[in-house]
């Protein structure tokens, strides 16, 4: 029997694709996802509780976990003093702000953004590895950081017409006469 939690996460984003989804490993379709940054010191809990499905899942496999010699996949990366956690969905989260309303789902939410994410912590056994993964479900937007969906590789200027280049032209290029 698999073994899953619900977890609510409140952190700043660090890579943000709840707008549009990150079509960067599947081009067809694309995964919503939202990685967290979390203070050390306020992930401890969290981090328990996916290490309690991930055992739940080698003890399911008939491994035990004190001995196990593989590696877990785990859906979360300490770097220093703080906790990257991974959310992802197939399906486009409903984001909501502060006060329990709806966000137009045309906001493009942006790294730095703060917000609580409900998701599912839920254990696998794959021919990958054993591990658990964080299904992304709702999401409340404390601070609301927002970009223009504009990507990489897109001009970063406004569009100009040809008439404001002209006082920059100010001589034309003549050749220069051969002294002999």
């Amino acid at each position: 029997m698999r073994i899953e939690k619900n977890l609510e996460i409140y952190g700043e984003a660090e890579y943000c694709f709840l707008t549009k989804p990150d079509t960067f490993f599947d081009a067809k379709k694309g995964k919503y996802t939202v990685t967290l940054k979390v203070p050390k010191a306020k992930s401890g809990e969290l981090i328990r509780e996916i290490n309690e499905v991930i055992k739940s899942e080698l003890i399911a496999s008939g491994k035990n976990p004190e001995s196990f010699p593989g590696e877990t996949k785990k859906p979360y990366t300490v770097e220093g003093d703080m906790v990257l956690f991974k959310t992802k969905s197939e399906f486009k989260p409903v984001l909501w702000d502060v006060d329990g309303q709806k966000i137009d789902e045309n906001v493009n939410v942006w790294k730095g953004s703060t917000m609580w994410v409900k998701c599912k912590a839920s254990g696998y056994n794959k021919y990958t590895g054993i591990g658990a993964t964080l299904l992304l479900g709702g999401v409340q937007i404390d601070k609301l950081v927002e970009g223009t969906g504009e990507g990489p590789g897109s001009c970063p200027f406004p569009k100009r017409t040809r008439s404001a280049l002209k006082p920059f032209i100010t001589e034309r290029v003549l050749p220069v006469k051969e002294v002999i």
